[in-house]
């Protein structure tokens, strides 16, 4: 699994960044950024393709059961 980068650190980097940007190591940290966005992401579809299908599933049961009554 890709390095993953935790908000507290990203805000510590950007702010070493911000305060000196000579010195700092935030583009040697964009990798676990980019990793953890993707990850994030990726995560995110999983959920949302899940989510799609239980609400179709729901409507299924839901029209089917409307069925009877009628």
């Amino acid at each position: 699994m890709p390095e993953r980068i935790s908000i507290p650190e990203f805000v510590i980097v950007t702010s070493e960044d911000i305060a000196s940007p000579v010195t700092s190591s935030f583009t040697s940290k964009m990798t676990k950024c980019r990793n953890t966005v993707a990850s994030l992401e990726e995560s995110l579809e999983v959920d949302q393709a899940t989510l799609q299908r239980m609400k179709k599933l729901v409507k299924a049961i839901h029209s089917s059961g409307l069925s009877l009554f009628f």
